[in-house]
């Protein structure tokens, strides 16, 4: 009986850790979607919108990059 508990406990923490694994997996997933998409979308501006905004061109991948994963 005590092999059986002692399997099903490793069974467990297995899938316990593999479930942790691709959530964690599927979060950065979707941070690195929303840096390329927010990217994007800043590299497509025209220099005047940029300015307009106050951005240069050298800001553009610190403000995609904190919009996705934060400060």
């Amino acid at each position: 009986m005590a092999q059986a508990i002692s399997t099903h406990s490793i069974t467990s923490e297995l899938t316990a850790r593999i479930n942790s694994f691709v959530s964690d997996l599927y979060t950065r997933w979707h941070q690195h979607a929303q840096y390329r998409r927010t990217l994007d979308e800043l590299q497509s501006l025209s220099a005047r919108e940029l300015d307009d905004l106050g951005i240069g061109r050298s800001e553009l991948m610190a403000i995609a990059h904190e919009s996705a994963y934060g400060k």
